[in-house]
């Protein structure tokens, strides 16, 4: 991982707690670990006077309901040294040989995750300057296919930006993540056929030995299993 010259880590991810799990920050938390926010009404305050600026007058209802504090990004990457703030978002859409006036599938997906987004970058970079703390908020999409299709350089191009600068160790990543959401794909599938079989016990059996024991718990998708006919409990 890339360091600054004094030898510490240049990117902090603290919503990755572990190898396998991870814990999404809401916007309000990557606010208060940015230092811009102090206490719920002035937050309301800024939320008024941001909205102004695009023309948007908001109700008191509005305001006290803002969604916005609770959207969760997949991750949260932070360079506090050089005040750069990275939301992460991890998607599996279905990749397609066909493409539209749109552009292809991974390019709908990037304009439609950065315009879910866009105004939330725009508000945190906004409150930023307005109280002087100079951070600068961007973000990278991870876009993997349902079958396991990428866009190699612009995922690799990602993770150099978050400081995966050995070449081996993203093309590891890259396989890594390929892997798991074909995997998962499998999992998915196996569960149609239990949804129409209504047969947990037959999917279970078979699936391979290594899915059923890490993957399943991995991705927590066997949250309980009920009688032989009720079917599956996600």
């Amino acid at each position: 991982m890339e360091s600054h010259d004094d030898g510490t880590r240049k990117w902090n991810f603290p919503s990755a707690v572990g190898e396998a799990t991870h814990d999404e920050w809401t916007v309000r938390q990557i606010l208060v670990h940015l230092g811009l926010f102090f206490e719920i009404k002035s937050l309301r305050a800024d939320v008024t006077e941001f909205h102004a600026r695009q023309g948007i007058v908001l109700t008191d209802v509005e305001i006290t309901s803002f969604r916005g504090y609770s959207l969760r990004p997949d991750g949260v990457a932070f360079d506090d040294k050089n005040k750069h703030c990275v939301l992460l978002k991890f998607t599996r859409p279905m990749d397609s040989v066909s493409s539209s006036p749109e552009g292809d599938w991974a390019e709908k997906k990037e304009l439609e995750k950065n315009a879910k987004y866009g105004m939330h970058i725009y508000f945190i970079n906004h409150l930023s300057a307005l109280h002087g703390r100079r951070w600068n908020c961007t973000q990278a999409n991870f876009t993997v296919g349902a079958r396991g299709s990428l866009k190699q350089t612009q995922f690799q191009d990602r993770l150099h930006v978050l400081g995966v600068t050995n070449s081996k160790a993203r093309e590891k990543i890259q396989a890594l993540k390929v892997s798991k959401t074909l995997a998962l794909s499998d999992i998915i599938l196996k569960l149609f056929h239990v949804s129409i079989l209504r047969s947990p016990e037959w999917a279970l059996s078979s699936l391979p030995t290594e899915l059923a024991n890490s993957q399943t718990a991995a991705f927590k998708l066997f949250k309980k299993i009920t009688s032989p006919f009720s079917g599956l409990v996600i």
